[in-house]
């Protein structure tokens, strides 16, 4: 081999050598780059879950843990017909989790049903928490009605007064915000875990106002995570020290918490997911940056009697200064299709929420005075593969109307 082909192996080896320490050093630069991603996202979820764990222990301290009738089970003895064909109809749709129906005030039928975790051969119970998804939105309206009664913001107020750099947030209120009619859009899907206060600001950088859409119902949580952020300017609290303070609390909701707080929180649910309930091999823990972006419109755990107890005051009003507040959030003379966080019932008999996500649904069906009402928790529900024919939507709805019959329950 002469001299020149020898140089020739030597520039391509050096080549060769040098195309491999760029490629070793891009790795140990995208790998670190993840360990910084990874020690963020765990840095950030740890701020949050003390927030968190702080205000649930405050709550604690100040709650009444005296059980009621909403915490124990109960078979249906007074009502046998009517139970014996809900729990068969529980069974044919092979429903995971917990069924309420209260009439008049008094709970009528309340058991549970399934696996809280297969693994370590832990039953639902009655006191149970699942998430409750998007009927978590309910509540955040009352937070904001609350403010708007205390005068720290008006439902007539534009968004644009607390988000200006919201292209058109000029153009909406929070009173259609609270409908979702306000034309905004956006996704909440960020890649890493964020803090409160960065899903606030990734909310409004990521929100914008489609001019067409205002006035028309458009189910946009990212919505509600603005409203918690207007929350969070007016009062200066965190969302979840609002949530203990003004609903928790005054309620005495011993049931109640976030999905942050899962291995702290006895009776915490996991969640299971497949093609048909009642097969527990697909287990699923939600992701912390899906959960943190989930502030305000779905990452709250609830019991089914919390879930009623919760509503019940919402939607009587007694949460608020003046109970006629809630029939402003909720817009009770108006026939509209969603208000404060809620679904109006067809012919204006009374209320509706309905949430799906993370392997749960919730549902809650309620009259209009709180008195009346179905709830269903359920922690084996996969969306894309069991809605609508394993969701027991229907089925609420259809108890609901059985039991605001005049007739009493046989």
């Amino acid at each position: 081999m002469n001299k020149r082909n020898l140089r020739h192996w030597a520039v391509l080896l050096a080549v060769i050598v040098g195309i491999g320490g760029v490629v070793l050093g891009m790795h140990q630069i995208d790998q670190q780059d993840k360990q910084e991603v990874a020690a963020t996202n765990h840095r950030h979820a740890r701020q949050t879950h003390a927030v968190i764990a702080k205000a649930a222990a405050i709550s604690r301290q100040q709650r009444n843990h005296q059980k009621t009738a909403f915490d124990k089970a109960n078979s249906g003895k007074l009502a046998p017909k009517f139970s014996a064909h809900l729990r068969q109809e529980l069974k044919n749709r092979k429903f995971v989790g917990t069924a309420l129906v209260v009439k008049k005030g008094h709970v009528v039928y309340q058991q549970a049903f399934g696996m809280a975790n297969a693994q370590h051969h832990k039953k639902n119970t009655v006191r149970s928490q699942f998430m409750i998804n998007s009927v978590q939105k309910s509540m955040t309206g009352m937070l904001v009605m609350k403010a708007a009664q205390t005068g720290q913001l008006q439902l007539t107020d534009k968004l644009s007064q607390y988000y200006p750099s919201i292209s058109g947030s000029q153009r909406v209120t929070i009173r259609q915000m609270l409908n979702m009619e306000a034309g905004i859009v956006g996704q909440l899907r960020p890649a890493t875990t964020l803090t409160e206060n960065e899903v606030y600001k990734y909310a409004s950088q990521n929100a914008k106002v489609d001019a067409k859409k205002i006035g028309q119902f458009d189910y946009q949580p990212i919505c509600y995570a603005l409203l918690a952020g207007i929350l969070h300017q007016v009062t200066h609290d965190s969302y979840y020290e609002l949530f203990y303070q003004q609903l928790v609390t005054p309620l005495n909701l011993n049931h109640t918490s976030f999905a942050q707080l899962r291995t702290t929180t006895k009776g915490m649910t996991l969640g299971y997911a497949g093609a048909v309930p009642r097969d527990y091999s697909q287990p699923h823990k939600p992701a912390p940056a899906n959960l943190a972006s989930q502030l305000a419109t779905g990452n709250a755990t609830m019991s089914a009697g919390d879930v009623f107890r919760a509503e019940r005051a919402i939607i009587s009003g007694s949460l608020l200064s003046t109970k006629a507040g809630a029939n402003v959030l909720h817009e009770r003379q108006q026939s509209i299709h969603y208000a404060g966080g809620m679904y109006h019932l067809d012919n204006q008999r009374g209320y509706y929420g309905h949430g799906m996500g993370d392997d749960y649904e919730s549902t809650f069906v309620m009259s209009h005075d709180g008195q009346t009402g179905v709830v269903f928790l359920s922690n084996n529900f996969e969306k894309k593969t069991m809605y609508p024919e394993w969701s027991t939507e229907g089925l609420a709805m259809a108890t609901f109307d059985h039991i605001m019959k005049p007739m009493k329950l046989k």
